[in-house]
């Protein structure tokens, strides 16, 4: 599912969706028919469908809408199958959820997995076994001591450098040239920690062409799709399913130009289907893996593709094999598992509740305020009702919790950091991107904020520590203490930022004992800086070119090109990487990630500038200048302006200030 991370807007938006969405969850009135269907759960056709339009009818539901298609199911049977606003608001055309087509994105995951399940049924795989086996001359470098199985890429617990592994090109590459191209390294132990793993899934569908001897998307077809007569759903966007496909929109409900699946036919997020294909999906997961007599997995394999296999707490909900665990708050003591997906214009939910046979699918063919979630908070309130007990547990000490005080870096997104500190009445509190929370202990290593929301943490066997809370796609890290440089005493006035951005990984001095706060920073270098708290891989082609000092760079380069970070003038060739990078240029760099990934850049401080800035990095200078992202080494004048000093080199000791505070001033609210 999307998930809270770095984005561009055409191939990166699935890992940030969760970021850009605001929470929206309206709450529908209950009736006396409702308070009926309260204590027997989601059971009759017509009372599911006044529920379902009684939310949508509601006047900031409409407003905010597009198109959506809704399905329910329970047992073996249809409950809701219905469209709501436009498949294309400038002809519209209504949602017709037997014949409306939606990129359902990352969902697509369940059916990989699916065809994995089928494989390991009928021992072409082990889920235990090493994954080399089945990867034929295509070797994945393991720095650890550990052997990566397919049992992790399911779980999302490869320990891979990098599993967002998107380009910028428009043109389709094949799945297994994308796999190869691509290849990360384990540098992790595999099934230490969980990161959500695009590039696992595609693997997977990499393994599942191998042993098949048939491609994915065949293979998905003739083993998946046909015999639940899913009819309307692919892999390929086919000319007869294009006719049906809902145009994606804005939030602000401009329409989006089609776009590629990267990889083509990409096993991760590029699946096509309707709401009426998605219900025969459900039906059959809801019962032990068959529909009208057609089974496509044992009982066995569903129940094990359903199960927690993976999680940071046993109270926590994780990961099973391709199903995950999103929306917790919303699940009023049931138990549901779920998959849900993010592309740009498309945002999907399935969840199933298999003790009592009921699923739900719900997609929208729009960005925006997150209606899915809305949806299932609804659905969840007025069908099972209930809040789960909370357990209290005796307040650990301070010093106890002092052991779990610190910075917590996230796996997936490394701009997005935790500040885990201790009150003194003896609280957790924690600051991210959404604001700072207090928490309560409500069991050994278990906290909950003051909406429910809980953090959970772990120490692994090798001692290290993670953190899970308040973003969904993956655990956070501890950072170890900062190293100790010979020329950045206690007195220094960048000492704070100095460490900070050495825990986080950034700016630290190859194989020297000194930081070098006055030394110019390069572009290269600074971009390198910057592209490491996206959590991006660097592209592994590039024409560029640098003395061999930066060398190590050049791909951070051009994957900051390739987002459009850096806009350089004349060819990119022509880029020059080893010049120092100036004050202005850093800001417009900053800047654009900023914009890129969502953050609020409305503040206004009121500080006006002086001295001289470029027209073309006037927004940037004011956006850093209004954030407050900057040393000692600019100050407000007399007349309460502010000289930034545009044209001037960035120096070491600023670009640690500057890219510490852009983590730490991140607001996502």
């Amino acid at each position: 599912m999307y998930i809270r991370t770095f984005v561009h807007r055409k191939v990166l938006l699935p890992v940030l969706s969760s970021l850009l969405i605001a929470s929206f969850v309206p709450q529908p009135t209950a009736s006396a028919s409702a308070l009926k269907q309260q204590a027997t759960g989601a059971t009759e056709a017509k009372e599911v469908e006044a529920f379902a339009d009684q939310f949508f009818n509601q006047p900031k539901i409409k407003e905010q809408l597009t198109g959506a298609a809704v399905v329910l199911v329970k047992n073996d049977q249809v409950l809701l199958e219905k469209g709501y606003g436009y498949a294309d608001i400038s002809s519209k055309k209504p949602i017709d959820p037997e014949k409306t087509v939606f990129r359902v994105a990352s969902i697509s995951k369940l059916f990989t997995a699916t065809a994995v399940m089928q494989l390991a049924e009928q021992g072409a795989i082990d889920l235990q076994a090493d994954l080399q086996t089945y990867l034929g001359d295509l070797e994945i470098v393991n720095k650890t001591n550990k052997t990566l199985t397919m049992e992790h890429l399911l779980t999302h617990t490869s320990g891979f450098d990098y599993t967002d592994s998107a380009g910028s090109s428009a043109k389709e590459v094949p799945n297994n040239q994308f796999i190869k191209e691509n290849a990360p390294t384990i540098i992790r132990e595999p099934g230490e920690a969980y990161r959500y793993d695009n590039y696992a899934f595609n693997l997977q569908g990499y393994i599942v062409e191998r042993l098949s001897g048939v491609p994915f998307a065949q293979y998905v077809q003739e083993h998946i799709f046909k015999p639940l007569g899913m009819g309307n759903s692919s892999f390929k966007l086919t000319s007869g399913l294009r006719k049906y496909l809902a145009v994606p929109y804005t939030a602000e409900k401009d329409p989006i130009p089609e776009y590629p699946s990267r990889p083509a036919e990409s096993p991760d997020g590029g699946m096509f289907s309707t709401g009426r294909d998605m219900a025969k999906f459900m039906i059959a997961q809801l019962n032990d893996g068959q529909l009208a007599g057609n089974q496509i997995l044992s009982r066995d394999s569903v129940k094990d593709m359903q199960q927690i296999h993976h999680q940071i707490h046993p109270q926590v909900s994780g990961t099973g094999y391709g199903f995950e665990s999103f929306y917790q708050n919303s699940y009023n003591g049931q138990r549901v598992i779920g998959k849900g997906g993010d592309l740009p214009g498309y945002h999907s939910w399935m969840w199933l509740m298999p003790e009592q046979k009921v699923g739900g699918f719900v997609i929208f063919n729009s960005d925006g305020p997150d209606l899915r979630e809305a949806f299932f908070k609804a659905f969840m309130d007025h069908y099972y009702p209930g809040t789960p007990t909370t357990t209290s547990t005796p307040g650990a000490s301070q010093a106890e919790l002092g052991q779990l005080t610190g910075i917590y870096q996230d796996l997936r997104l490394p701009f997005w950091i935790l500040q885990v500190s201790v009150t003194d009445d003896g609280k957790l509190k924690i600051k991210d991107p959404y604001g700072s929370h207090t928490l309560r202990e409500i069991a050994p290593l278990l906290f909950e904020d003051e909406l429910g929301n809980k953090a959970a943490f772990k120490v692994n066997s090798n001692g290290t520590q993670y953190a899970f809370y308040n973003k969904m796609d993956s655990w956070a890290k501890k950072v170890p203490e900062p190293n100790v440089y010979t020329d950045v005493g206690n007195e220094h006035p960048y000492t704070s930022w100095i460490h900070e951005a050495d825990q986080l990984g950034v700016l630290t001095p190859k194989g020297d004992s000194a930081f070098h706060p006055e030394q110019e920073m390069t572009r290269a270098k600074f971009i390198a800086g910057l592209m490491h708290l996206t959590g991006m891989a660097p592209s592994k082609n590039t024409s560029l070119t640098s003395e061999l000092e930066e060398k190590d760079y050049l791909g951070y380069v051009q994957k900051a090109i390739e987002l459009g970070l850096v806009q350089g003038r004349g060819p990119v060739q022509s880029f020059a990487v080893t010049a120092a990078i100036t004050r202005q240029e850093a800001a417009v760099v900053m800047w654009r990630a900023a914009m890129i990934a969502g953050v609020n850049m409305t503040k206004s401080s009121g500080i006006k500038l002086a001295g001289d800035t470029a027209p073309w990095a006037l927004d940037a200078v004011q956006y850093i200048v209004n954030n407050g992202m900057y040393g000692p080494e600019i100050a407000r004048n007399s007349a309460g302006t502010l000289d930034y000093q545009s044209n001037e080199p960035l120096l070491r000791q600023e670009a640690a200030a500057l890219l510490s505070l852009f983590c730490n001033r991140l607001s996502l609210n």
